[in-house]
């Protein structure tokens, strides 16, 4: 028990650590897109003069682009967004629904910075936006009660932005978003602006449909995994995450169902030659095209390489001064939007967030700090360790050594190896994976299954598969995740987080039809063999 305490509390110290090396580590400019390059000038030049809900755009685009909060342009915008926060409160800029996509956008920008630049800021701008959905779940014009697609989709990524950054957010506020999605979805998948007023399908409204309810699935995935009697002698590293019980209204396979429908229309609608497909703007369109590629983890849209054909059309539409031009919207917003796809915006929150909740919930006990300080360091309020040096292979010779201290070291160098080389660095220990997901510690099984997952290879699912049936949530989840990147099916089989044991099992066996139907003729029997054996938690 206490080496799988020591690994959660390690898994969560390296979220900070990861959150705080993309923050120092900006990427050169000489490696980065021309055309991002002219946008940042661009952005640089017009940053002054604008409202709020402009200028917080202008210093997301900024931050995605790996300027410095140091940057004068930027310095300047995020000094505008903070004289917005009064008495504790955030008081917009702007009404009538304005200030809710404003305040999306304000809570998107200071998210992204580091947790000592915003204080509070994230709280307020969080409890404005609650404090303005309707009693549908959507979010509006004032005065309308019905709701708007895209108004809603900016209060959703602004709240979604906030919890991941340790906000709290009540479940019921994703479960009512959802149900209003879906009770505004076309029979065919798609989604307008308003239900209420029969206006045309497009492209940006579904993406903004498909997006939202990705993210509150995201989200209510967690009250799945809350799990009851926590022992009270141990002490939380960090109190994010569910509390108490909470069953949604809405569930996966809704959401899941719904998201395929709507998948499914864009990719039969995809043409950034027809414009009006897209709506009032191809480029805002294509910001939620990205949004909904991270947040699915795939590379196509149907047959549609969705980034090559969005980035050509990017590239390909660039004015000589670095902007982009579309009407009714201004060049700064459009630019912003581009830049915004350009750089995979979404994917870098998710990756983030993604190794953050490897962590989260999880306790401080087990092993206590490092007796060697000389390797600890502070991010964020939290005192981590840094990753370590030398060989994957060592690495994992710590985290399977109940004995050593640095257990955390140890983990921190595996995922910032995987952050540096990405699967490459995993690949070659697959076998070592294998016999962890058999150890007694869940701990250790737990990693694995991801480790396993991102190595994104086929001859890894038999043993995910297996795990599936573990008797720890966290592995379950992982093996899940891990499947779902291999396969690049976004609603895969299942099973849900918390389900109980025979709906695991047969969520496996769906899993396992699956692979048999996808799997080389000459696949060796030596990977079955392997699933086969029985992991240390299996019921």
């Amino acid at each position: 028990m206490f080496a799988t305490l020591r690994l959660r509390r390690a898994l969560l110290a390296i979220a900070a650590v990861a959150a705080m090396v993309g923050s120092v580590r900006a990427t050169a400019p000489e490696q980065q897109d021309p055309a991002v390059i002219a946008g940042v000038q661009y952005l640089r030049n017009v940053h002054s003069g604008k409202q709020v809900g402009e200028t917080a755009m202008i210093a997301l685009g900024l931050i995605k682009a790996e300027v410095p909060p140091t940057d004068p342009a930027l310095s300047a915008c995020l000094n505008k967004i903070r004289s917005r926060f009064v008495s504790g409160g955030y008081k917009p800029d702007r009404s009538a629904g304005y200030d809710i996509y404003e305040a999306g956008v304000v809570a998107l920008a200071l998210a992204n910075l580091d947790a000592a630049d915003r204080g509070s800021m994230l709280d307020a701008v969080a409890a404005y936006l609650m404090s303005k959905q309707k009693a549908n779940g959507s979010w509006d014009y004032d005065p309308r009660p019905f709701g708007d697609t895209s108004i809603s989709q900016y209060a959703v990524l602004g709240l979604w932005e906030c919890e991941n950054n340790g906000v709290d957010i009540p479940p019921s506020v994703w479960d009512r978003a959802a149900q209003w999605y879906l009770s505004v979805q076309a029979p065919g998948g798609s989604w307008n602006y308003h239900r209420d007023q029969g206006e045309p399908e497009t492209v940006s409204m579904t993406a903004a449909g498909v997006g939202s309810l990705l993210i509150c699935r995201r989200q209510l995935e967690a009250y799945g995994r809350f799990r009851k009697g926590v022992n009270p002698y141990l002490t939380p590293v960090d109190d994010s995450g569910p509390r108490t019980d909470f069953n949604p209204v809405t569930t996966a396979a809704q959401i899941n169902a719904a998201v395929a429908r709507g998948m499914n229309w864009i990719s039969a609608n995809f043409n950034t030659a027809n414009t009006q497909s897209f709506g009032k703007s191809v480029f805002y369109g294509l910001y939620g095209i990205e949004r909904i590629g991270a947040l699915s983890d795939r590379d196509a849209i149907g047959k549609i390489d969705w980034y090559q054909r969005g980035a050509a059309y990017i590239r390909s539409s660039q004015k000589p001064d670095g902007s982009w031009s579309f009407s009714p919207y201004t060049d700064d917003v459009t630019t912003v939007w581009a830049m915004l796809f350009l750089t995979k915006s979404t994917k870098k929150t998710i990756q983030r967030v993604d190794i953050r909740k490897l962590g989260s919930g999880t306790l401080l006990g087990g092993r206590g700090l490092p007796s060697d300080l000389t390797t600890m360091t502070v991010a964020g309020g939290r005192i981590i360790s840094r990753p370590m040096n030398g060989a994957v292979e060592g690495m994992l010779d710590v985290l399977e050594d109940p004995r050593v201290t640095d257990a955390d070291s140890a983990l921190a160098g595996v995922l910032d190896r995987y952050q540096k080389q990405g699967p490459t660095a995993l690949r070659p220990h697959k076998d070592r994976f294998r016999r962890m997901l058999r150890a007694r510690d869940p701990g250790v099984r737990e990693v694995a299954a991801w480790a396993l997952g991102r190595c994104g290879d086929l001859d890894a699912a038999p043993s995910l598969i297996t795990a599936l049936e573990d008797g720890d949530d966290r592995v379950v989840v992982a093996a899940r995740q891990g499947l779902q990147l291999i396969s690049r099916k976004l609603e895969g089989f299942g099973p849900e987080a918390g389900s109980p044991p025979e709906a695991r099992r047969a969520a496996a066996e769906r899993w396992r039809a699956w692979y048999d139907a996808v799997k080389p003729l000459d696949s060796s029997p030596t990977d079955a063999a392997r699933a086969a054996a029985p992991a240390g938690g299996k019921p």
